[in-house]
């Protein structure tokens, strides 16, 4: 006797997912043929808007193929070139200073109660305080030049990652702690073998949001402390009111700053593949 399944006579027919779901189940080579589509709408209305009906003064918001000309006369003059190279090699020395701090502090406050109280209310007062209120004090302590630039930097990307990773020491599961310690797991092997494998995620999630600092801080110290870099480019490049070239700067520091947060991601994705599922 074969039975069959069948629906209630008052239900209706079955849910569709809805645009979240469906966009959720897009492999990354669809979502990013959506986000580079929503890019390509953005810059044709903005070309039709500014460079053809001229509903803002174009000195004031150039339109896209007037900042790809500007960008072609910084590479034309020669002076890109310095300034692209002074910044990323202060954004490297801050972000690594900051990451070989950060996360070694993380792991102690995470599993030291006394150094989270010591440390954990400085850290977030600190976090808290607004970066610019830091950049007199910089220049003040480091002079004129890459030190206060550095100094902003590590500001910026340290906290996001000392923070993350001491949340993340506290997710660790004390089942799989004192699975390790029955099992002969010294101290050393429970940082290796236990608490960092649990913190990867939160660590490399600390790491992209410090990328993203590190790069705010960057500029913000650059726009007064340092006659090289992008920020001093944005700044002189504005104050001469050749505002396409200072658009072509923006633009390459926001290039710079969502090309690390996608490289972080996708080198801890490559080095831990139990992150994967993680955001």
């Amino acid at each position: 006797m074969t039975s069959l399944a069948t629906r209630p006579s008052g239900a209706g027919p079955a849910a569709r997912p809805g645009l979240a779901a469906r966009l959720a189940a897009l492999d990354p080579w669809q979502k990013a043929l959506i986000v580079l589509g929503e890019v390509l709408v953005v810059l044709a209305a903005w070309q039709l808007l500014v460079g053809s009906w001229r509903v803002v003064n174009p000195i004031f918001l150039p339109p896209p193929l007037s900042i790809l000309e500007g960008l072609d006369e910084l590479l034309a003059s020669g002076q890109l070139g310095e300034h692209v190279v002074t910044s990323i090699r202060s954004w490297l020395t801050g972000f690594g200073l900051a990451t070989l701090i950060g996360v070694p502090l993380g792991l102690l406050m995470g599993t030291s109660l006394a150094v989270d109280r010591v440390v954990g209310p400085l850290a977030w007062t600190i976090y808290a305080t607004p970066m610019l209120a830091y950049q007199p004090l910089a220049l003040a302590w480091f002079g004129f030049g890459t030190g206060p630039v550095v100094f902003l930097v590590v500001m910026g990307a340290l906290f996001p990652i000392l923070l993350n990773v001491s949340a993340g020491m506290r997710t660790t599961s004390p089942s799989l702690v004192n699975a390790a310690r029955v099992y002969g797991g010294g101290r050393l092997q429970l940082y290796r073998k236990v608490f960092l494998p649990s913190t990867v995620s939160f660590l490399i999630a600390g790491m992209r949001q410090g990328a993203v600092m590190a790069t705010i801080a960057l500029v913000v110290a650059e726009l007064a402390g340092t006659s090289t870099g992008m920020g001093a480019l944005i700044v002189r490049t504005a104050n001469s009111y050749q505002t396409d070239q200072s658009f072509a700067a923006i633009a390459m520091v926001v290039i710079w700053s969502v090309g690390m947060t996608q490289l972080i991601g996708g080198a801890g994705r490559w080095l831990a593949p139990w992150t994967k599922g993680a955001r």
